[in-house]
């Protein structure tokens, strides 16, 4: 089914009440299943919808250093322009009870700006400012419903819904709140401490090992969940030559105690398909003959997930929750393209006759199958689109598909839906585009 012509996929929420999308002149809204498209704001860089569809937080791409921030409710019939002048990241919680960001004034004053949402309303959201800081260039997070200011080895930390702000001054080493909130963290030398946020006292400290090593020092810090610290560091094994390369380090702390989980590489934060995960640029191979080893994702927990560089690598991997599976297509020279699923040490391999099937794939939820394109030939030999589900054991053709897919697409539950792009080529020879509904 047709649900906009002329326009772009951007959103659809999980409930599948709001469809967002984007034309010549804007971004458009329109209820589902079959509401009318209305302009809503300008064009969008960023758009984040609540689980209902009921709120949606949109900024504009960045002009001059800043941009526009508008705040949408689901029925009402244009956005609410919260600022013209947000800098850095847009920040907000789940639910969308605030949004947060940067503005600065002439003389050079940060400020730190926060519309609470349900005071909001057209032409009348009063900002409120929590913290403004002289000078520099600083960078505000967000851990739960706490925001942190960060200015060199500076931070503050501003809890949203009292609005009341902390300074904890100039932290030594490397400074790290966590996603929920709950913590922050800094390492310095080789020793961690962390602080529970809304009490300020010490949860724990532990020392980081480091023998074995000379010239050893900590290089950053991050934290993927509400318990664990994870130090990055450097340094040359004690029994090489002096002017060996340095060679870098990961250590993952936590009350228990420090240990050394990965190394030969560094490491950092990383969202993938909006799960937190570890990116690994690995160290130059030192070893004769060895080959150099290429960039990979790790779990949060250190699990090792997939290389960058695989050439058999076509498209992918797509990845299910949890990372418990992993879909690609691969294919190599002289072979027919194939579908690889992957869960645990398990491999379940779909071959694919020519045409060769395309993005998009994905999981579809609450069911052990994926759905893909590839093109089925006709009898006079010109393809024609389909869909097709695979569950590891069996594939399904779900019908023609008018047109080829287009840049967006995703996957809803309750019931099982694909939204996406499509192009379509007029008999005039011209193009066209639209966006599709298609039940699971």
């Amino acid at each position: 089914m047709t649900l906009a012509r002329d326009a772009r996929l951007l959103k659809v929420d999980e409930g599948q009440h709001v469809l967002l999308s984007a034309r010549a002149d804007g971004t458009y809204a329109q209820g589902l299943p079959e509401g009318e498209p209305v302009r809503i704001a300008g064009a969008v860089e960023g758009i984040d919808i609540t689980a209902d569809g009921q709120s949606t937080v949109m900024w504009s791409p960045e002009v001059d250093g800043v941009r526009t921030v508008w705040l949408w409710r689901f029925g009402t019939p244009e956005a609410i322009v919260l600022s013209q002048q947000s800098r850095g990241a847009v920040l907000h919680d789940a639910a969308q009870t605030f949004v947060a960001f940067l503005e600065r004034d002439g003389a050079g004053a940060s400020s730190v700006q926060v519309a609470r949402t349900a005071a909001c309303a057209p032409g009348n959201c009063v900002l409120q400012t929590l913290l403004q800081v002289q000078d520099g260039t600083p960078v505000l997070e967000r851990g739960g419903t706490v925001l942190s200011l960060v200015k060199g080895a500076r931070r503050w930390l501003i809890d949203v819904p009292s609005g009341a702000v902390t300074d904890l001054g100039e932290l030594p080493g490397f400074s790290v709140l966590s996603p929920g909130g709950t913590r922050y963290a800094w390492a310095e030398d080789a020793r961690v401490r962390v602080f529970d946020t809304v009490t300020g006292a010490q949860v724990w400290e532990d020392d980081i090992p480091h023998d074995g090593y000379r010239d050893w020092k900590t290089t950053h810090a991050f934290m993927l969940n509400e318990t664990r610290v994870d130090v990055g560091a450097q340094g040359v094994y004690t029994n090489w030559p002096i002017g060996a390369p340095v060679q870098h380090f990961l250590h993952s702390c936590q009350e228990q105690g420090c240990s050394e989980t990965v190394k030969a590489g560094i490491y950092t934060p990383y969202t993938l398909q909006d799960q937190f995960v570890m990116y690994c640029r690995p160290d130059f191979c030192q070893e004769i003959r060895c080959s150099q080893p290429s960039p990979s994702f790790l779990t949060a927990d250190g699990v090792y997930l997939y290389s960058t560089q695989n050439p058999e690598t076509l498209y992918g991997p797509v990845l299910g929750q949890g990372f418990a599976d992993m879909v690609w297509l691969k294919g190599s020279k002289g072979q027919l393209h194939r579908l690889e699923w992957q869960r645990g040490d398990q491999v379940w391999t779909l071959k694919l006759d020519a045409p060769y099937p395309s993005a998009p794939i994905h999981f579809i939820p609450g069911r052990q199958q994926v759905v893909f394109h590839q093109p089925v030939s006709r009898e006079d030999g010109t393809p024609e689109s389909h869909l097709w589900t695979w569950s590891r054991f069996s594939r399904a053709d779900l019908g023609t598909l008018e047109g080829t897919p287009g840049p967006g697409s995703l996957v809803r539950a309750n019931p099982p839906t694909l939204y996406m792009d499509v192009d379509t080529v007029n008999a005039d020879g011209t193009s066209a585009r639209s966006i599709i509904r298609v039940a699971l």
